[in-house]
């Protein structure tokens, strides 16, 4: 018992506070969310803009429908390119929205992030074979991806079912309880000092990407040097 109470500290309650300080902090220096003081503070916050964001798509919808019948839409959304960086950050942020926020929205998010990356990698398992490419691409890959899609978030909804998949526990409620206890602490750290961890997590980024970068010019330096002699 103690192994698995050690063990669902170190993959359960450590993951689930950094993921939920990450979440939520990204969120607020965003401006997507205000800080919070309280859990049913963040818990309002959250209800109010799943709230708006249902109301913006009714009223997309009804602008476009306007724009159809001849009239003039009251409001024009925003388009943007398929692959702007705000587009990626928007839509994560509205599959939490979707899961309701709170321990159970943000569990049911780390799931979902679990199977999707699962299933990419069993994608590109499947690209990468170019002898399986006839039998694995077309409009039955498609239809997949769509069953796979609907599949993917009623696994994530019932994540209390679809976790013991992916980690082997012994006892579910120390594993409950370890990752609610992370939840908790990663509240914790966002309205104590999420300012100043995310400004230090910034900084450290920083320094890393100048490095990557750094090197990588070095290599290709080093190999185009080689070439030319």
């Amino acid at each position: 018992m103690i192994i698995d109470i050690i063990k669902a500290m170190v993959l359960g309650a450590i993951p689930v506070a950094a993921f939920t300080f990450l979440t939520l902090q990204w969120s607020i220096s965003t401006g997507r969310l205000n800080k919070f003081t309280d859990k049913e503070d963040l818990k309002k916050q959250f209800k109010n803009s799943t709230k708006a964001r249902k109301e913006a798509k009714a009223q997309a919808k009804l602008d476009k429908y306007s724009a159809k019948m001849g009239g003039v839409p009251i409001t024009q959304p925003v388009k943007k390119p398929l692959f702007d960086k705000s587009r990626g950050a928007d839509i994560f942020h509205n599959k939490l929205l979707s899961f309701g926020g709170g321990f159970y929205g943000t569990m049911a998010l780390i799931t979902y992030v679990l199977i999707e990356i699962k299933e990419i990698y069993q994608f590109l398992g499947k690209i990468l074979q170019p002898s399986t490419w006839l039998d694995n691409l077309g409009i039955g890959l498609i239809i997949d991806l769509i069953i796979n899609s609907i599949t993917n978030l009623i696994a994530a909804f019932v994540w209390f079912l679809t976790l013991p998949d992916y980690i082997s526990m012994q006892n579910g409620f120390i594993w409950l309880a370890a990752a609610y206890g992370g939840y908790l602490y990663g509240l914790k750290v966002v309205k104590e000092n999420g300012d100043e961890v995310w400004s230090r997590l910034a900084t450290h980024s920083a320094t890393f990407k100048t490095k990557i970068k750094d090197q990588l010019k070095t290599i290709s330096t080093g190999l185009t040097g080689k070439t030319k002699k």
